[in-house]
């Protein structure tokens, strides 16, 4: 086999390899979870939102060509509590026949170190879109996987979530720290 030739299989399966990286990994919807708390006159309330999609195409060797998608269906907000969540998907709060979805898409992301990400993105929610950074980190699972988690925190008021009195005093934070943990799939080859 002659040099070029062999030049262009190694060149071919370097980039089969980097596809099957850059793959997007199915969401292991059952054993992921989206999480978030909010401080109301000084108690801590919590819940997650139980539907939500994922597209996560993480590449380690090549982060800046990697990508995410995460859509959020706000009816699925819960709290354990029926009229608190009642109250949180209504206006002035979420909104959920107003703005059915939150989104989060990437616009960049890097790699500080092994397994660590910085997904920078925009967050829109109830139709108002603001830049974020959301730090990542990987774990590989036994099946071939991937477990991703982090946190950020989410101001109300940016969004417009809330208002009026809500927003008077300390009668709600305004930080809303949200937490993820995402079981991927192996990619697809």
């Amino acid at each position: 086999m002659s040099l070029h030739v062999r030049t262009a299989v190694a060149a071919g399966l370097l980039a089969v390899c980097g596809l099957a990286l850059a793959t997007p990994r199915p969401l292991v919807a059952a054993k992921s979870r989206i999480d978030f708390s909010v401080k109301e006159m000084g108690v801590t309330v919590s819940g997650q939102f139980r539907k939500f999609e994922a597209t996560i195409d993480l590449d380690p060797a090549r982060p800046e060509a990697s990508k995410a998608e995460v859509i959020v269906d706000i009816a699925s907000l819960t709290t354990g509590d029926a009229d608190t969540d009642a109250i949180a998907v209504d206006k002035p709060w979420l909104d959920k026949l107003g703005f059915p979805k939150a989104t989060f898409r990437s616009t960049a992301v890097k790699s500080p170190a092994p397994n660590r990400y910085e997904v920078s993105g925009v967050l829109t929610i109830r139709g108002k879109a603001r830049p974020i950074v959301v730090p990542l980190t990987t774990a590989a699972q036994a099946d071939g996987g991937l477990l991703a988690t982090g946190g950020f925190s989410v101001r109300r008021s940016d969004f417009g979530i809330g208002g009026g009195e809500w927003n008077e005093g300390d009668l709600v934070a305004d930080d809303v720290p949200v937490t993820f943990s995402l079981t991927l799939g192996p990619a697809a080859r």
